[in-house]
Order: C-alpha cells, then structure tokens, then sequence
C-alpha cells in the first residue's frame, strides 16, 4: 500500500504533467506509475476536488470546472435573487442536456447566463461526446473546450459587456455558412403575441441567424421572462421547436404554444 508521502508524490506529478502538456490520460498514467487505471482514477477525482485539473473521459485537462453560480453573464432583464434564478437555470440546463439528438451532435449556444449553466451542464456531462459546438459567447467556449470538447469554435465580432455576446456582422456571415442538428438559446422574453424579443438589434441579428441555419431549436427560459416583451423580435413562436422552462410556468401557457407547434418541457 502507497504511503501519503508517495500518494501526494504522484498526484503532485499529475498536476506538473497536466499543467505542462494540456491534458493527461489514465492509461499512460497508470503506466508511469505503475498503479492501476482505477488508482488513477481516484487520484483525479481528488485533484479535481482541489480545483487542480478537470476530469474528461480517459483522463483530466489542466483548470478547475467554473462553478455554475460563478457565470459570468447577466441578463438584461433578470428580476429574481441571484441564488434563486441560478437554481433556475441549472435545473433548465439539466433538462435541456436530454434534448440533444446524438453524441455527435452539431450544436449552436448562444450567448447569456442560462446558456452558461447550459454549457456548465454539458462540460459535466462530457464523456467523449465528438459535439461539434459553435457559440458566440467567449464563457460557454471556454467551459466546453476546457473538459476536451474536440470542436469548439467561437464567432468572431464585438463582444458586449453585460451578455458576454459576440455581435456583429462577422458573426452573422459566419453563421450563414454553418448548419447545427440543434440550437440552444436563450431570450430576454416571449410572449404569445410579439415571440422572442430582446434589447440589442446586433444580439437578435445573431440569434435569428442561429435559429435559421438550425434543424431544431430549444429556447432555454425561465418562468419569469414569459408573457412579457422586450424591444427587438429575433423568431416567432412558429420558429420554436422546444421551449425548457421550469415549475413556475403559468398553467394555461403550455397549452396556448400547442398552435405554434411548440413544446414546453419542465424539470
């Protein structure tokens, strides 16, 4: 049996090879060692416990998973306690996970602070997927090509600094060359009768491009942007395929998307 000594020894190791090269694999590292793959194993386990390295299938990268209560985004329009809303989207963030169509999946993510705890969500959720991911936010890229996500590509643009969005006319053209099986977005509100809306034209360029050059479109939303409106339309209802919500949802609005053929999902 390994002393303490020896234990902190070989993670210290781990961590000066991880912060070297990138990345490490279990299977070479069992080898190093001479210990098995389920040693390893623990000793990442602990190592990402410390905030040292982050652990992605067969093995780690270099950084420590952001905590979801730590996003950076803010939303133009977010009326609720700070503790309160992150709940919100991190249980909107689980449910939306199921949503996506295959381990090879090519994804759009937009911008903002539910879309964070979406790609929070997906990091830790990451298991070899070959996602293709394409976002105009610089903090979803971030946290998805950190855990070893292969295809990570951000828009190139203005960034705003409230909503951590890349906008602009780069990003637009961008987009139109691109296709994604699926869309995740996020909206300042929806109301049955003006759609999606936000506040900044260049952010609602961005969005409609996403969602036209997207086979299926989910819209991440908590409870308390519904029924409102905001100044700039970005999609129509009929543009939605999935609305993910949470438990506050009025209980007559799932059944007024029934005509626009959009689903509301709830954890």
């Amino acid at each position: 049996m390994a002393t303490v000594a020896q234990i902190n020894g070989r993670q210290s190791t781990i961590v000066a090879i991880t912060n070297d090269t990138g990345r490490c694999s279990v299977a070479d590292l069992a080898e190093r060692f001479c210990v098995t793959a389920e040693t390893i194993r623990r000793d990442l386990k602990s190592l990402e416990a410390k905030g040292l390295l982050r652990r992605v299938h067969g093995g780690a990268v270099a950084g420590a998973l952001t905590p979801q209560s730590d996003l950076v985004a803010t939303d133009d329009d977010d009326e609720l306690p700070i503790q309160q809303s992150q709940r919100r989207k991190n249980l909107i963030a689980q449910k939306a996970i199921e949503l996506i169509p295959s381990p090879t999946a090519a994804i759009f993510i937009d911008a903002g602070s539910t879309t964070e705890a979406f790609a929070s969500t997906l990091a830790h959720n990451y298991r070899g997927q070959n996602w293709s991911i394409v976002t105009n936010s610089p903090n979803v890229a971030h946290t998805v090509a950190a855990v070893g996500v292969p295809q990570v590509t951000i828009l190139g643009g203005t960034i705003k600094a409230r909503t951590q969005a890349v906008v602009g006319p780069n990003a637009v053209e961008t987009l139109r060359s691109l296709r994604a099986d699926i869309a995740f977005m996020g909206t300042t509100a929806l109301s049955l009768t003006h759609g999606l809306t936000t506040s900044d034209p260049r952010e609602a360029a961005v969005k409609e491009t996403m969602i036209s050059q997207s086979n299926h479109v989910v819209v991440l939303c908590d409870s308390t942007k519904l029924g409102r409106e905001s100044n700039v339309q970005f999609a129509k209802l009929s543009d939605i395929d999935v609305v993910v919500s949470d438990r506050n949802v009025p209980p007559d609005f799932t059944s007024k998307l029934h005509p626009y053929d959009t689903s509301m999902v709830i954890p």
